[in-house]
């Protein structure tokens, strides 16, 4: 689990991600997040500008001020090469900074490129990359909300079974909003991609 700076008011909802042994690193202000949240970091990431600091008794990797990536992207690489290669992404989405929500998004295909695979969550939403592969979203309706945001110009065999308004085999546009705000309807719903990249964005959490 990497915690990123963005401000979160209660960390409740990490209690369906945590799992016994879960490393914890923590991307500079992220560091105030795991705290809050009641955990303790395996490591502590940061050049200090969003409020983080070394804490005696955990390992820190200073970073310098001007780096060519952020310490989001520098906290998941070092996790790769700690061998974690199934990443849970919070305080990552909102807070006063859009590019770096924007791009924390996108650091899911940095990471799938690099053999892992990440899932970005708040206390309203989770989102996924697919990419030209098929997931299985089971346990019921936890989030009112699906949709699938096409990262590539054209996605093609999209099918959407097990919701309110399903497709089959269809072919999507970047830009188009055909495909938001759909519904889970079934105890499990499985969503498809044939070909291309997208995020997989479920929301508004029960």
């Amino acid at each position: 689990m990497i915690f990123g700076a963005a401000p979160c008011e209660d960390w409740g909802f990490l209690a369906d991600y945590l799992s016994p042994g879960m490393k914890v690193y923590c991307a500079d202000g992220g560091l105030s997040g795991a705290l809050a949240a009641g955990l303790t970091p395996d490591l502590v990431v940061g050049d200090w500008d969003s409020g983080g600091h070394p804490l005696e008794g955990v390992p820190c990797a200073a970073m310098p001020a001007e780096k060519d990536l952020t310490d989001l992207q520098a906290a998941m690489e070092l996790a790769l090469a700690d061998g974690c290669t199934e990443l849970v992404l919070c305080g990552c989405v909102g807070g006063r900074r859009l590019d770096h929500t924007v791009f924390n998004l996108l650091l899911l295909e940095w990471l799938k490129d690099r053999g892992g695979r990440g899932l970005i969550v708040d206390g309203e939403s989770e989102t996924r990359l697919l990419d030209g592969e098929s997931c299985l979203l089971s346990g019921g309706p936890r989030y009112r909300y699906l949709s699938l945001a096409p990262l590539d110009r054209v996605l093609t065999g999209v099918t959407l079974e097990g919701v309110k308004y399903p497709l089959k085999n269809a072919v999507l546009t970047r830009g188009d909003t055909l495909s938001v705000s759909n519904e889970q309807t079934a105890p499990q719903a499985r969503v498809t991609v044939g070909s291309g990249r997208a995020l997989l964005i479920r929301s508004q959490r029960d």
